[in-house]
């Protein structure tokens, strides 16, 4: 079977920013909804030819009852209808999230990473396949917008993440749809995506339409309209990833050559971060946090917050200033120059090589007769303190 809507797109991410090296296995995320079902069907299609050996998982949440278990069982039949191992659980999702503290779609999301993180070990997988659109891409631009944002959050989710790939960002639902359709698929429609519960679906059903319907277009013309948008959104996604891209290298050669050791530990010249545009010494900032700050996989980011106080400690008037950072940190300028501070230290002594693990950077499953595909043991980003929306990233 070939979706020849999608597969074109499936391709160039294959050979693009989702590139795996031959033999590798890809375990894709399958819940029965429309997107990985066309998803799992692409790549079933393409693996011989990529060399790729496909396995599928689905995480059955104990939260809607038969509905659940006929998702369940649909996964079941199209995976045996297209030989693809079937990686399947049933976990008392309710239960999980309040013995750890979790809540809403933000603790789902946790706990089906952590299952298809396990999933992708046990099967040795190099890499996890979810089934993100245009569409999706679409709607995390429009909420993060909303929230608060800086470039590195308007770049959207990355097609690549460590472990993580995305190769539908660029195919639309409507796409998805159309490709389905034309060969009598079936897929399963989740009640809750619906529902007005969750902030994504509040946007997909309420915000989405409003604009389109604020251009005055007709009715007849929305959907088209509604598709050209998401593709729109995800090439200025993409664009903008490559600018954050540039504009970090930029930052990261400015941070280091601020760098200067002082008695107390490695410090920051703040004539040379003052003399910088304000979004490279965010930037500049965030990247001498990461590796003058505290380390580990659970350490914190800068928020917005941090980070204008800071900027405005460079560019202030006065000889010494303090600002608070995360975790009890405090940054100090005095002398000209800014230092980190642990909590209950005047100074802070520290190897100015050592860093903290790096963001969702993760491969899975050491192989050795797959060594090209660069494999690591865990997924750092399910270990580290969650932040609580977009724009508390650092915008590294």
């Amino acid at each position: 079977m070939r979706l020849r809507r999608l597969e074109p797109v499936l391709r160039r991410a294959l050979r693009g920013p989702c590139r795996l090296p031959v033999g590798a296995t890809v375990l894709v995320a399958v819940s029965g909804g429309a997107d990985s079902t066309a998803l799992l069907v692409a790549m079933a299609s393409l693996a011989r030819e990529f060399g790729l050996i496909v396995r599928a998982a689905h995480l059955h949440h104990g939260l809607r009852g038969a509905d659940a278990d006929s998702d369940l069982a649909s996964v079941r039949e199209l995976c045996e209808r297209f030989r693809t191992p079937l990686d399947a659980a049933r976990w008392d999702c309710a239960a999980r999230m309040r013995r750890r503290g979790l809540r809403g779609e933000a603790g789902l999301r946790s706990l089906r990473r952590e299952f298809l993180l396990s999933a992708a070990q046990r099967v040795e997988a190099n890499a996890i396949a979810t089934a993100h659109t245009a569409d999706d891409q679409m709607e995390t631009l429009l909420m993060r917008l909303a929230r608060g944002t800086g470039l590195t959050g308007m770049a959207g989710m990355r097609a690549r993440q460590g472990a993580w790939i995305k190769p539908l960002l660029h195919a639309t639902r409507a796409d998805i749809e159309r490709d389905l359709r034309q060969h009598g698929m079936v897929w399963r429609e989740d009640a809750t995506n619906a529902t007005s519960e969750f902030t994504r679906n509040r946007i997909r059903h309420g915000a989405v339409p409003a604009l389109l319907d604020a251009l005055r277009l007709p009715a007849a013309h929305a959907p088209v309209r509604r598709e050209r948008l998401a593709r729109r959104a995800a090439a200025l996604a993409e664009e903008l990833a490559d600018a954050g891209r540039v504009l970090g290298r930029v930052a990261s050669a400015h941070q280091r050559k601020a760098v200067v050791p002082t008695p107390d530990g490695p410090a920051l010249e703040v004539a040379a971060l003052a003399a910088l545009p304000p979004s490279l010494q965010r930037l500049a900032l965030a990247r001498a946090w990461r590796r003058l700050g505290p380390a580990g996989p659970e350490a914190p980011g800068l928020t917005a917050r941090h980070l204008a106080l800071l900027t405005r400690c460079l560019t202030g008037s006065r000889a010494r200033a303090e600002a608070a950072l995360p975790d009890g940190w405090r940054a100090r300028i005095e002398r000209s120059r800014l230092r980190f501070v642990a909590p209950g230290e005047g100074g802070h002594r520290r190897d100015s090589t050592s860093r903290r693990a790096g963001r969702a950077d993760a491969r899975l499953g050491n192989r050795p007769e797959r060594r090209r595909s660069a494999p690591a043991t865990r997924d750092s980003a399910l270990h580290r303190r969650r932040r609580t929306t977009p724009h508390d990233r650092t915008p590294a």
